[in-house]
């Protein structure tokens, strides 16, 4: 197998996985990242300032 073919097999490899890890998140998990709790705002925030928290 010469360099050439070697490289597209990877290629070829590195999509197919690529398209498998880069899917679209189920409709469930998107509406959770929507939440503003999940995601948290400025009210929630830990300020660096604060030492305490």
């Amino acid at each position: 197998m010469s360099d050439n073919d070697r490289l597209e097999k990877a290629k070829t490899r590195a999509k197919k996985r690529a398209e498998e890890l880069f899917k679209p998140a189920p409709k469930e998990i998107e509406e959770e990242l929507k939440k503003e709790t999940t995601l948290g705002t400025p009210k929630n925030l830990v300020r660096p300032d604060n030492k305490s928290e």
